[in-house]
């Protein structure tokens, strides 16, 4: 069984920094769904053998507010949790910080619908799955306070 939340630490590399000099948005949208593919990696989800059946996770739609920016070289966390499981959907929270300073980067959140791949269209989230999540309703601790 999993844990109600999972840690991603990463060091932003040069090539995720932008013509602005600092990580480019979309680079942060990257961490987040790693995140929540090692999440559910940790938590027994098996996606490969759901893959394989023609069955999966898509997003629907992702909300993210930028606070700070991140820079190269930085050691970043990226700490995601399950807030909600409802019929067809889940909805994966997460924050980006930057524990050296105490800065939180961003927080947002992801509505990811199971879905049959081939017919496209959603399913009941199936129970193999829903015993996987460990739901975190509130928000965990920051990684500085745990």
């Amino acid at each position: 069984m999993g844990s109600e939340y999972f840690d991603l630490h990463h060091t932003v590399s040069d090539d995720e920094v932008d013509a602005q000099a600092h990580v480019h948005n979309l680079r942060y949208l990257q961490w987040t769904l790693w995140a929540a593919r090692d999440h559910n990696a940790t938590s027994g989800w098996k996606a490969a053998p759901a893959l394989e059946d023609g069955f999966g996770w898509v997003v629907r739609d992702h909300e993210i507010t930028y606070r700070a920016a991140a820079f190269g070289g930085e050691e970043i966390v990226v700490r995601t949790w399950v807030s909600e499981v409802r019929r067809y959907a889940c909805t994966r929270r997460f924050l980006i910080c930057r524990p050296a300073d105490q800065t939180v980067l961003c927080r947002g959140a992801t509505r990811w619908v199971f879905v049959d791949l081939r017919a496209h269209r959603a399913l009941e989230v199936p129970q193999e799955a829903k015993d996987a999540l460990v739901l975190c309703p509130k928000p965990p601790k920051l990684p500085w306070e745990s």
